[in-house]
């Protein structure tokens, strides 16, 4: 009974409403700091994922253009240089 009443005590005395008030304050911005690091990486993780989806959509195209190019030539009865990526008669 004797340790109720200084808890009791303790939590409604001026420091201990200032220790509870202080101590909400830092849960509050730890709450704060966390929900801004995780959504920072959420969009940060976004744009990753948007750079490599067009990285490769550029990298599809271009193999594709290689791909008609190249077939138009042999098409043609021509021979393709691969090192200049050009059709030789």
């Amino acid at each position: 009974m004797i340790g109720a009443s200084l808890v009791y005590k303790a939590l409604f005395s001026k420091l201990g409403q200032a220790l509870g008030a202080v101590l909400l304050v830092l849960a509050l911005a730890g709450g704060i700091y966390r929900y801004g690091h995780h959504r920072g990486r959420v969009d940060e993780q976004a744009a990753f994922a948007a750079k490599i989806n067009q990285e490769n959509e550029e990298a599809g195209n271009a193999a594709e253009d290689w791909r008609v190019r190249y077939r138009r030539c042999a098409e043609r009865g021509r021979m393709f240089d691969f090192a200049t990526g050009t059709c030789e008669p």
